[in-house]
């Protein structure tokens, strides 16, 4: 039996490119990635004078995490319309899943303990 040692910098990396697929109460199986930085930007671009509104950003920010709902693939909307059908989609069952689910498993990264991991 061979046992797989990671270092500390790819166990930072696997986690950063991990995905989770989480369960809303309705049984909808949704798969949650960490999406890149271009992703963010594209949000911005597509919600345009909405992305002011930090407590609309908090709100949708974590919708661009979904990869997939039940196995169909979810593309990173890019036009506020894709946003609201997406949040329509997913209603507050879903909705209230997906940020609980963004919480948990990509919370706030620290970028000090990522560095510190790394060293050892």
């Amino acid at each position: 039996m061979k046992v797989e040692v990671k270092t500390p910098s790819e166990e930072v990396v696997q986690k950063a490119v991990a995905d989770v697929t989480i369960t809303d109460p309705r049984g909808r199986a949704i798969t949650l990635k960490k999406p890149g930085v271009l992703a963010q930007f594209r949000l911005i671009e597509a919600l345009g004078d909405t992305a002011k509104n930090e407590v609309y950003m908090g709100m949708v920010l974590p919708l661009i995490f979904i990869s997939a709902i039940d196995g169909e693939a979810i593309f990173t909307p890019t036009r506020k319309s894709e946003i609201e059908a997406l949040i329509q989609r997913l209603d507050e069952d879903g909705v209230t899943a997906v940020v609980t689910g963004v919480q948990e498993h990509f919370g706030k990264t620290s970028p000090d303990a990522d560095k510190a991991a790394i060293k050892n």
